[in-house]
């Protein structure tokens, strides 16, 4: 997939901070090494995930299994649409340079609607920001209305489905010109000159906290 500019992991990146953005495009390797807890949380997240995709959608293809290597997940992606697949994991696609790998998107109701597969017990903006962009990638390659929900903990080991169609769809006009500003933010030669602040640790520690903090 070398079709695009930037990912959903670098726009949430961007909408933190520029710089992380523009670090996490070009110099990758100057992230922080992950800790054991940070390790603990992704590993639990997936597992939250394919629980949940499991017991919901025992029948769907999912693209990362079937692919050889990941330039071939949007291709695959465009052939399981061609042959009326209702339901699929990792359906990825690229508009605008811009990629996305959806957690589900299914059309068993009746309609295409993007779902999103967060282990929290709380709705975060950076949870609604994520199946934004998704959303106008999604629909971007599509060319059809979609239904956006949002899959997270209920605490009592299952889980919670909140319909934020609305919400994103409010968004789609900042995504855009999100997506605008970032790409000129990567065009650019110089690494872009951003003043420590809370946003290095606000909503998520930066991966290149290190990096930024190792001169103070």
């Amino acid at each position: 997939m070398s079709n695009y500019l930037f990912s959903k992991t670098a726009y949430i990146k961007g909408v933190q901070c520029l710089k992380q953005l523009y670090l996490y495009k070009y110099h990758y390797k100057l992230q922080d090494p992950l800790s054991p807890e940070t390790l603990a949380k992704f590993k639990g997240g997936h597992d939250f995930e394919d629980a949940y995709r499991a017991s919901n959608f025992p029948f769907a293809v999912d693209i990362e299994k079937i692919a050889k290597n990941r330039n071939a997940y949007a291709s695959l992606t465009k052939k399981a649409l061609q042959k009326q697949v209702a339901d699929i994991f990792e359906a990825t696609f690229v508009h605008q340079d811009v990629l996305v790998m959806n957690d589900v998107l299914t059309r068993s109701s009746g309609k295409w609607e993007i779902q999103e597969i967060k282990n929290s017990s709380e709705l975060k903006p950076t949870h609604i920001q994520d199946i934004a962009l998704q959303y106008f990638v999604t629909k971007g390659v599509l060319r059809k209305e979609l239904d956006a929900k949002l899959i997270l903990n209920d605490g009592k080991n299952g889980y919670k489905i909140l319909d934020v169609t609305t919400e994103v769809k409010e968004l789609q006009p900042n995504i855009e010109a999100n997506i605008k500003r970032f790409k000129n933010i990567l065009s650019q030669n110089d690494i872009p000159k951003v003043t420590i602040g809370n946003h290095c640790e606000d909503p998520y520690k930066c991966s290149f906290f290190g990096y930024c903090h190792k001169s103070l």
